[in-house]
């Protein structure tokens, strides 16, 4: 039943939060035609110290396929509203009950134009042209066009909803100050998506775009985040707490330096190293004394990550090392803030999982989370508050606020003033990527402080919230899948990506000789594996596959650096057991540790052998080696880590010639042999035999000798076969 709550508050949220920041009506095409941008409302708050008059500027851009002309513009108030009427006003606003007159906006305005607008009236008094506000309190507030499009006549083109917070009228009654005003604390977010393709210092950093920086340039949206920052009231400044995104620092200090683009043709000279420098520069000088606390690396999705399995880098997400290192600041340790505010109970289990000793890392020292900001409609309960037995405490975000914020400034301070009275802490939370413009950021920072001046407010600074008293609620954290996060498909190649860079990790040594470790020779990869899964690819796989494609690179780059040398000439084995050569070659710049195999083939075997491959040497090692088989032949060897994971390298064929005799070949030997022995003794036996029975025959008979005629000797081969000669009968 929580969980169902929480789901149920997350998804009311979120329907506020989806909400157009100009909502628009949708009755007929008729409204659709103008597109209204409201920029600013003056003035906001309202307090009775100020003119009673109200004035509302913005934009005005034709969206239609028909020019239309003689477009006007009036404002129109609603009735007061309360919490449920404001989420109501914000995301379906309904007619107004008082009007002021319609005043000219353009006389005509042609598919795509645009033109500014101002409107005044009277807020308080009575008149023709005044909204009649008799009650401090929140006010939506409609700004209505009518025009005549071509071939069409008067009708109403467009409309936009903001929200007026009063304080107190002009000349008139204020409203109940609470005995005890709610603590305000505002986050300050500066973020971008990711554009770092190589991280440098020297002139030599690349990276995918140049749109950051028009960001940093003056006008710019980061620019104006920090102006915004840099101008805050004197008494809200420790209420304020930026949230910096530890690659968009990477970043700018890479752009400083002097940095490339890539393009279709080419890396280009970037524009921005200028303004880096400068935008750098204020940073720095800001900061000091200051409360700053680094957001996820990349705003990295550490949900989807943890679901994926990628624990390793949702924990190297929360180790930062650059603010301080960067802007020369110790910032809050051991806090982070997940985007939307939102935590899985997965990534819950990740900061703490150290189940394969990650955390006891070098590579990710500072990682253990002691305080999450979420959102206050998935954590149910009251402050303090920690998530399960060992998790960190809570600090709760605004939802409403948080919400209101996406309408403009207006919207959020009317709903900090509903909540005045409340016992929770108000915590501001803007997107990570806030869009807003230096007149907007100021004008919520301006008004915060009116309502802290006017006592409906106390500032609280976020370190004074992290450190309140020991938290006696334990629960766990409700989740509602965000639609627009990362996909799965996305998440599962940078987990396996991941899963290579930490088994490259864990096989690396500082050599003994050399100040470079592991952590410098891998840090940039895990950065880059960062940027591949930031929010900012929600919805955007092929952006995600792009961005993966730089650390895929890295990896490939790691592994190709640690291999087996292919041997000039075949190596000759003389003995069943003789040792097979093999030259391992590690060109990284710290120690490795591998394992060498040989791939099977039939007569010859090796065990894995595990070998430390010192930095920029070749290492010749000895493979205790089987040798069943005589030829000429080859084998391959493969090189990986130890735990198999990554394999190193390429396989190396190796052309071997063995004189050796196997098992089988001595057997088939031996029966040659033995038959040889055999047969050869065999015929011996046969003769033997018959020798001896010749000689047990009895002599022949003696007869009269005869005396012959003499002739002279004949050679016995001329006699052979003669008749008569008893030589010829021999056998």
């Amino acid at each position: 039943m929580r969980k169902l709550l929480a789901a149920v508050a997350a998804a009311g949220i979120a329907t506020l939060t989806l909400a157009p920041s100009n909502a628009t009506a949708q009755e007929s095409d008729q409204q659709n035609r103008i597109k209204i941008d409201i920029t600013q409302v003056t003035p906001e708050p309202v307090t009775s110290s100020q003119p009673d008059a109200i004035t509302v500027s913005g934009t005005l851009t034709n969206v239609g396929d028909r020019r239309v002309s003689n477009a006007e513009v009036r404002l129109e108030r609603g009735d007061r509203l309360d919490e449920n009427g404001l989420r109501t006003a914000l995301s379906k606003p309904k007619a107004g009950v008082k009007f002021s007159n319609f005043q000219p906006a353009a006389p005509s305005l042609t598919p795509g134009q645009s033109v500014s607008f101002t409107i005044n009236v009277t807020l308080h008094g009575r008149s023709a042209n005044s909204l009649e506000v008799d009650t401090p309190g929140v006010y939506p507030l409609l700004v209505n066009v009518n025009g005549v499009p071509d071939f069409g006549g008067l009708a109403k083109i467009g409309q936009a909803t903001t929200v007026l917070p009063v304080l107190s009228l002009p000349g008139g009654e204020a409203m109940g100050k609470p005995n005890t005003p709610a603590k305000v604390s505002v986050l300050w977010p500066l973020s971008d998506r990711p554009h770092l393709v190589t991280a440098d210092t020297a002139g030599n950093a690349v990276l995918t775009d140049d749109d950051l920086a028009g960001e940093l340039a003056a006008g710019g949206r980061l620019d104006g985040l920090l102006a915004a920052y840099e101008q805050a009231p004197f008494g809200l400044t420790q209420a304020i707490c930026l949230a910096v995104d530890p690659d968009l620092v990477t970043t700018v200090q890479s752009m400083a330096a002097g940095y490339r683009v890539q393009t279709p043709g080419g890396p280009v000279a970037g524009k921005g190293q200028a303004a880096a420098h400068a935008w750098l520069d204020r940073l720095k000088q800001d900061v000091p004394g200051r409360c700053v606390f680094a957001l996820p690396g990349a705003d990295a999705d550490l949900n989807a990550l943890a679901r994926a399995g990628a624990t390793s880098l949702v924990q190297y997400a929360l180790a930062d090392n650059v603010l301080k290192q960067a802007l020369g600041i110790a910032a809050l340790t051991g806090m982070t803030w997940p985007i939307d505010g939102q935590l899985d109970p997965k990534t819950l289990a990740a900061f703490t999982d150290n189940s394969q000793q990650t955390l006891d890392s070098d590579l990710l020292k500072g990682a253990k989370v002691s305080t999450v900001l979420l959102s206050a409609a998935t954590v149910p309960g009251t402050d303090p508050t920690q998530l399960g037995d060992k998790g960190p405490r809570v600090i709760r975000l605004d939802d409403l606020v948080t919400a209101a914020l996406a309408n403009g400034p207006a919207a959020a301070l009317s709903a900090m003033l509903l909540h005045t009275s409340s016992a929770a802490p108000i915590v501001v939370a803007p997107p990570h990527q806030w869009a807003a413009s230096k007149a907007d950021a100021s004008s919520l920072l301006n008004g915060v402080s009116t309502m802290v001046d006017q006592q409906y407010l106390t500032p609280a600074g976020l370190p004074t919230l992290a450190s309140g008293p020991t938290p006696t609620a334990k629960v766990a954290p409700g989740y509602s899948a965000q639609g627009a996060e990362l996909s799965e498909f996305a998440t599962h190649n940078v987990a396996e990506a991941t899963s290579h860079a930490w088994d490259l990790y864990n096989s690396m040594q500082q050599e003994t000789t050399s100040t470079f470790t592991p952590e410098q020779q891998m840090s940039p990869t895990f950065d880059a594996l960062l940027r591949a899964s930031s929010g900012a690819w929600r919805g955007n796989d092929a952006g995600a596959a792009t961005a993966l494609s730089v650390p895929a690179g890295m990896l490939s780059d790691i592994v190709g650096h640690v291999r087996i040398e292919q041997p000039r000439s075949p190596i000759t084995l003389a003995s069943e057991d003789s040792p097979l050569p093999v030259r391992l070659v590690n060109d990284l710049r710290v120690r490795v540790k591998v394992a060498v195999k040989l791939q099977p083939l039939s007569g010859v075997s090796a065990a894995p052998t595990y070998q430390w491959i010192s930095a920029g040497l070749p290492r010749d090692v000895l493979l205790n080696s089987s040798v069943a088989r005589s030829g000429r032949f080859t084998v391959t060897a493969s090189l990986s880590t130890t735990s198999g994971e990554t394999v190193l390298g390429g396989p190396a064929r190796i052309e071997l010639s063995s004189t050796a005799f196997g098992t089988v070949n001595l057997v088939i030997t031996g029966i040659a042999a033995a038959a040889l022995f055999g047969l050869s003794g065999r015929r011996i036996y046969r003769r033997i035999t018959a020798s001896r029975k010749r000689k047990a025959q009895p002599p022949a008979e003696a007869t009269a000798e005869v005396t012959e005629p003499a002739h002279a000797p004949v050679h016995e081969k001329l006699t052979a076969g003669v008749p008569g000669d008893e030589r010829s009968s021999e056998s």
